[in-house]
C-alpha cells in the first residue's frame, strides 16, 4: 500500500501543535503550502498530506475517493493511509488536542466523514467549503468529538458547493450539541484568509 505523501513546514524551533490542511479534489499536497507562510503561529509543524487516488498524472491532480459504477464512494486507502499517517506522523509527536484540522471541499468532507469520527479529542476542526458524503443519513460524531471546537466555514457566494449543505451539517452537529460555529465569509468556492 505504501505511505501517504505529505509535506511539512515547521514555523519555530520546537513543535508543540501540529496543522493538518487536507487539499480538496483534483488538489495535491502544494494546494495550500503558502497558507504556513501567511497565518504564522509559533512553534507549530503543517503538515499538507496529499490525496492517494491520482486524477491526472501530468497535471499532478489527486481525490479522497472515486465513486464506484454502483454508486457508492470507494475510500478505503484513503482511511487506511491516513489512520498510518496520523499514527507515525502527528499523534506520536504531540497529544491530540495539540492537533488541528482545516479541510476545504472535499477536503472538510474527509474531515466530516472520517477526522470527526475518530476516538481522538482534537483541538480543532476547520472543515471549509464541504459536504457529507452521504445526505440522506443524519450526520453524527464520534462522542469523544462533542467538546472538538469545530469551525466551518463557507463562502456566500460559493457556485461549486451550496452553501446549505454546511448550513444543514451545522444544525445536525448544533442538535448533537457538539461545539460548533458557523462562519459565513464573502466570497465563492475558496478559503477567505480573514
Amino acid at each position: 500500500m505504501g505511505d501517504l505523501e505529505f509535506l511539512e513546514i515547521n514555523n519555530g524551533d520546537k513543535c508543540d501543535k501540529i496543522i493538518v490542511f487536507i487539499h480538496g479534489w483534483r488538489g495535491n499536497k502544494e494546494s495550500f503550502r503558502s497558507i504556513s507562510s501567511l497565518v504564522k503561529i509559533k512553534n507549530t509543524k503543517w503538515l499538507f498530506p496529499q490525496a492517494p487516488y491520482e486524477l491526472d498524472k501530468e497535471d499532478d491532480r489527486y481525490s479522497w475517493a472515486f465513486k464506484n459504477k454502483d454508486g457508492s464512494f470507494e475510500t478505503k486507502q484513503t482511511v487506511d493511509l491516513l489512520n498510518q499517517f496520523l499514527k507515525e506522523h502527528v499523534l506520536s509527536v504531540v497529544d491530540s488536542r495539540k492537533v488541528f484540522f482545516i479541510g476545504f471541499s472535499q477536503g472538510a468532507t474527509v474531515c466530516y466523514d472520517f477526522i470527526l469520527q475518530l476516538k481522538y479529542p482534537w483541538g480543532g476542526v476547520f472543515p471549509a467549503a464541504g459536504f457529507k458524503r452521504n445526505l440522506n443519513e443524519k450526520f453524527t460524531i464520534h462522542p469523544n468529538q462533542i467538546k472538538t471546537p469545530i469551525i466551518i466555514g463557507h463562502g456566500l457566494k460559493d457556485e461549486i458547493i451550496p452553501i446549505k449543505l454546511s448550513e444543514n451539517i451545522y444544525k445536525e452537529l448544533k442538535q448533537n450539541k457538539s461545539n460548533v460555529y458557523f462562519e459565513r465569509f464573502n466570497g465563492g468556492h475558496k478559503i477567505s484568509i480573514n
